[in-house]
């Protein structure tokens, strides 16, 4: 089978086998002259894998730029999505190694894949249908004539006690120094329930959350009049009942605990799916003896694509609304994970043998001093890729990085891993997959030390080659390698163990201990702390292998004299036996 896919060929040296194989597999692929020298050679087989890839990373990239929104639109706090992120790692590395443990019994990864597919696209669909959980509350605030006597009521609140209010409705709290004489139906024309007309912020409070207020009222001929233009009506005291906005939920906690287990599934489904993805296309290249970073790369152009589409479908569809909707992002990711399903049906993916003695084998596995080094060295790896991920465009933000510069940055990142996603097999052969793993290491390190000596933003554009390494060329080599370290029936497991190593129990050290960082000393020290950790890291593991290395060099020559040896006695045998 060809070692190359889609892939445009212009003089590049490759194995010798690379030639071999493609002649004998003119019938798989479609060969398409662009220049002299270059041609661009498509692979069948690979087609709907590669649509499948940019699809789903579509998808998922919307989903994770465009719910948190959705959810504070919806009345969450950072409280509740911090709190259901937490919830959700556990789930997510749980299930992910179950998912890979029920693969290798099953031997159906595609079919597992198409589950959490419509999970996935379940949940989605479900959340235009889900009710806000703004809180429905009611504050009473006593207005009187003590801050303008000359012209209207007034009162201390609190800075955002009058947002989105629907109604106000104020009673007569008392009236001192006179009568309900004349003088009373003058101040409150007869009316015990009075209506607010205007209320208007006038002044904050010095260091404190206090602001002032100032209202008008009306009459039953809707004339706006005040109560405190009279020396009568001074003594006159207002006890208004704020309602908050009708669009609210009455049952906020049991909604609250609703989406709380939406999340949750949602967040499985969507991180499992990744890993089931990693499974299929790894064996994929791995049967056809093709490159898994260049099916990468519809990957990364499916996760620079999907936010944009889905912002600009927003945009054209919500700007005449008055009220704002994420119906149209959601209609959006449904979409993307259908069509990434339906291709994904057109591929053969390979079908396991049914493992038994899984336990037995996992044991044998961890027994290898190199497991005991690669495990540690994907949870340093997760822990910078999601500190970098979520405190990098906040601390950007922080020295003065426009919103523009900040997508630029990110966005950049992808651009420069592109070409080495098309050479990546080319520089895994050259270096060798663990060796990848060091720079992959130095990479995170300068990345860190960079960003904690930022004075203005702009550079962070340049940095960003550094995820070149850290993230692109990384995690390839990691896919390859479990293939090389994984025992037979066991595949699955370890691919996927790798990933919730990377993806999921990263995470939770990094929103514990980075945040910690973060918020009590500041964005250079934890980028330095975990710049630190990265470089201490890459000198164990580099000290490792150099060790493991100088072993072998050293039992080669030991073993060479043997087997000269060996060779001269069988000569000598021969002759006599002659």
């Amino acid at each position: 089978m060809p070692e190359e896919s889609s892939d445009i060929v212009c003089g590049l040296q490759y194995p010798e086998s690379f030639d071999n194989n493609v002649k004998n597999v003119k019938s798989t692929t479609v060969d398409i002259s662009i220049c002299k020298g270059c041609k661009l050679s498509i692979n069948k087989t690979f087609l709907p894998v590669k649509a499948a890839l940019f699809c789903w990373f579509a998808a998922g990239n919307i989903e994770e730029v465009y719910l948190p929104v959705f959810l504070k639109l919806q009345g969450f706090s950072l409280v509740h999505l911090s709190l259901f992120s937490a919830i959700s790692v556990i789930f997510q590395f749980s299930s992910t190694i179950f998912t890979g443990i029920l693969t290798d019994k099953t031997g159906r990864p595609k079919i597992i894949l198409m589950c959490y597919f419509m999970l996935f696209s379940s949940i989605c669909l479900a959340f235009m249908f889900t009710p806000n959980v703004k809180e429905c509350n009611t504050k009473e605030i006593n207005f009187q004539c003590i801050y303008d006597t000359d012209s209207q009521l007034s009162t201390r609140a609190s800075c955002n006690v009058f947002k989105n209010l629907s109604t106000i409705s104020c009673t007569i709290a008392k009236s001192l120094n006179f009568s309900h004489d004349h003088h009373t139906r003058k101040c409150m024309l007869n009316n015990s329930v009075i209506e607010m007309v205007t209320i208007k912020y006038h002044e904050m409070e010095n260091n404190t959350n206090l602001c002032h207020y100032t209202a008008n009222l009306k009459n039953s001929s809707s004339k706006s009049i005040s109560l405190c233009e009279t020396d009568f009506c001074k003594s006159v005291e207002l006890d208004c009942t704020i309602e908050s906005s009708s669009d609210c939920n009455e049952n906020r906690r049991m909604w609250i605990i609703i989406y709380g287990i939406m999340l949750v599934l949602l967040n499985v489904s969507f991180t499992v799916s990744y890993r089931l993805f990693d499974i299929i296309v790894v064996d994929l290249t791995h049967e056809h003896n093709n490159d898994f970073g260049r099916q990468k790369i519809w990957s990364t152009l499916g996760s620079l694509s999907g936010p944009p589409i889905a912002g600009f479908l927003l945009q054209t569809i919500n700007i005449t609304r008055i009220e704002k909707s994420y119906t149209v992002a959601f209609i959006t990711i449904i979409v993307f994970t259908i069509l990434s399903a339906f291709f994904l049906w057109q591929v053969e993916t390979k079908l396991y043998k049914p493992s038994a003695k899984l336990w037995r084998k996992a044991l044998v596995l961890g027994r290898k001093l190199e497991i005991w080094f690669f495990v540690p060295l994907v949870l340093v790896m997760g822990s910078c890729y999601g500190f970098r991920a979520i405190y990098s465009s906040w601390y950007l933000q922080g020295i003065g990085a426009s919103d523009l510069l900040i997508g630029v940055a990110r966005g950049m990142s992808g651009i420069y891993g592109l070409p080495f996603l098309y050479s990546s097999k080319w520089w895994i052969n050259k270096i060798g997959y663990r060796a990848i793993f060091l720079p992959s290491l130095l990479g995170f390190s300068i990345y860190c030390f960079s960003f904690s000596i930022l004075e203005v933003p702009w550079p962070a554009v340049v940095i960003e080659l550094t995820s070149v390494l850290g993230i692109y060329l990384y995690w390839v080599a990691v896919m390859h390698y479990t293939v090389q370290i994984a025992p037979e029936g066991l595949e699955a497991t370890v691919k996927v163990l790798a990933g919730g190593i990377q993806f999921s129990l990263g995470k939770v050290i990094t929103t514990t201990i980075g945040g910690y960082l973060m918020s009590e000393y500041g964005g250079k020290v934890a980028f330095r702390t975990l710049g630190s950790m990265a470089l201490i890291y890459a000198v164990i593991y580099g000290s490792y292998l150099s060790i493991e290395h100088l072993q072998k060099k050293k039992s080669q020559l030991n073993e060479n004299p043997i087997a000269e040896e060996q060779l001269f006695e069988r000569k000598i045998i021969q002759v006599l036996s002659e």
